[in-house]
């Protein structure tokens, strides 16, 4: 289950004690460096490119978030991917999802 702070930094920023620049950053380095590549802000998902493979987009960790709500586990595309899925049957209505960054990044 996802956890507001642990020894990984804050999964979501909206938790961090102050809310900067400077805070945010910090929280994403501490995160990178213990291999956390995502995390929240809110509803949004921020991506932080490792460099390598961590093996984190198997079958295994996408069934882990079939059927749970965005943060009954830690941030995760396929999390996310999970919460617009379930909204758009919900409200019977279509979702967007906005991805971006720089080029050649891995969006």
């Amino acid at each position: 289950m996802a956890s507001f702070s642990t020894e990984n930094g804050f999964d979501d920023a909206v938790m961090l004690p102050e809310v900067t620049e400077d805070a945010f950053v910090s929280n994403l380095k501490l995160r990178h460096s213990k291999k956390a590549m995502y995390s929240y802000i809110g509803e949004v998902l921020v991506a932080v490119n490792p460099y390598q493979e961590l093996g984190i987009y198997s079958n295994s960790i996408l069934q882990e978030h079939r059927g749970k709500a965005m943060y009954q586990r830690e941030p995760h595309v396929f999390a996310l991917a999970e919460a617009m899925y379930s909204s758009m049957k919900r409200n019977e209505a279509d979702c967007c999802v906005v991805i971006s960054g720089e080029s050649g990044a891995g969006k």
